[in-house]
C-alpha cells in the first residue's frame, strides 16, 4: 500500500493510493474496521493487514475516489510522535565534507514536528540564511512500537519507506561554538530546525510493497542538474542498526519517522558551493517510492544584514 494524507496543510485527511494516480479516503475503511474515522495515517500503522483488507473491500464496492492531481499532498505522517535524524552515515559524505575518521556508531538528533512539509509544498528559506543546501534521505516510519529492538528483529517494526529531505542551513550551525572554541555550542537546531525543512512524501510505501531498502536509489536534481546519485546499501549503518541503537535510548512509537542519512553530492561538498536560491526546484527520486518536487522560496521580510548571514 502507499499510503497520503491529503488537503489543506494542517487538516489533511488520510488516504491510500490506488490506480497509480488517484486516491481512496480512508474514513470509511477505518470506521468499518474499529478505527476512529478522524484519525491520521499513523493510527493506522499498527493494523496494516485490516487496513488492507478494507481497502480491497472499497475497491470492490466502487467508494469514491479523489485524483491526485486535484489535491494537495501533505507529508504522509502528519503528527508523528518522534522524528528523529541520523547523520553522518554515507561515507561519500563525510568525505566531502572534510571529516577525518569515519564514525562508529549511529549519530541521531531530533527535528521539531514543525519542520514538516509535503511533496510538493515550497522549502522557505530564512531571513538569517545564506548557504542553504538539501539532503536527500530514506526514510524509515516505525509501524510496531518497541525498546531495545535487535537489529535481526528491527524488520517487524518496520511499517515501510518515504523520501524525505533534511534541508539545512549551513551558515547558522557555528553560533559561538568557534569564537568560544567549545563543539558543545553548535547550534543545531539552527542549522535543521527551520520551519518546512523536513519535506516528505509524496507517499509511505509499506514495507511488503517496497521490500528490502538496499537497492533503493537514491537521486537529486536541482534544476535538473543531477548533483546525489547513491544507493541505499552504501550506508554506513544499515536501518535496522539504527532502530537498534536508537531503541536502546528510547522506546519507538507507530508513526515515528528516523531518516538514514545523506550520501555525497550536497552543496556544502562542493569546491564552489552551489547553495539552494529563491526559484530553485528540488527534484528526489527514489526507486519505487516516488519523487518529491520542492521549490524554494525566500521567507517574507527583510534579510539579516541585506542578505541574510550568520547568527554568530
Amino acid at each position: 500500500m502507499r499510503f497520503v494524507s491529503f488537503g489543506p496543510r494542517g487538516n489533511e485527511r488520510p488516504g491510500v493510493l490506488v490506480n497509480d494516480s488517484s486516491i481512496l479516503p480512508l474514513s470509511r475503511v477505518m470506521a468499518d474496521i474499529g478505527i476512529a474515522p478522524n484519525g491520521t495515517i499513523r493510527n493506522l500503522l499498527p493494523f496494516l493487514d485490516r487496513v488492507s483488507e478494507g481497502v480491497a473491500a472499497a475497491v470492490d464496492r466502487g467508494d469514491e475516489v479523489i485524483p491526485v492531481a486535484q489535491t494537495r499532498l501533505g507529508p504522509p505522517i502528519t503528527d508523528p510522535l518522534n522524528l528523529f535524524n541520523c547523520g553522518a552515515n554515507y561515507l561519500s559524505h563525510l568525505v566531502e565534507i572534510g571529516a577525518e575518521a569515519t564514525p562508529t556508531l549511529p549519530v541521531v538528533f531530533q527535528k521539531p514536528s514543525s519542520a514538516l512539509a509535503g511533496p510538493t509544498d515550497a522549502i522557505v528559506r530564512p531571513l538569517e540564511c545564506v548557504n542553504l543546501d538539501y539532503e536527500a534521505e530514506l526514510v524509515v516510519v516505525i509501524g510496531k512500537a518497541g525498546r531495545r529492538i535487535p537489529a535481526e528483529r528491527a524488520a517487524e517494526h518496520i511499517a515501510g519507506f518515504m523520501i524525505t529531505n533534511d534541508v539545512s542551513a549551513r551558515d547558522l550551525g557555528e553560533g559561538e561554538s568557534r569564537k568560544l572554541n567549545a563543539p558543545a555550542l553548535f547550534q543545531l537546531m539552527r542549522t535543521k530546525g527551520w520551519d518546512t525543512f523536513q519535506p516528505t512524501g509524496p507517499w509511505l510505501v509499506t514495507l511488503d510493497e517496497a521490500r528490502s531498502y538496499e537497492d533503493i536509489r537514491i537521486q537529486t536534481w536541482v534544476n535538473d542538474e543531477l548533483r546525489q546519485d547513491a544507493y541505499a546499501k552504501e550506508m554506513l549503518h544499515s536501518p535496522y542498526k539504527i532502530i537498534e541503537w536508537l531503541s536502546a535510548t528510547t522506546t519507538l512509537q507507530p508513526g515515528d519517522i528516523i531518516t538514514t542519512g545523506t550520501p555525497g553530492g550536497v552543496a556544502a561538498g562542493m569546491a564552489s558551493p552551489k547553495w539552494l536560491m529563491p526559484g530553485d526546484t528540488v527534484r528526489i527520486e527514489m526507486t519505487g517510492l516516488g519523487q518529491m518536487n520542492t521549490p524554494v522560496l525566500d521567507e517574507q521580510g527583510t534579510r539579516a544584514g541585506g542578505r541574510g548571514g550568520s547568527d554568530g
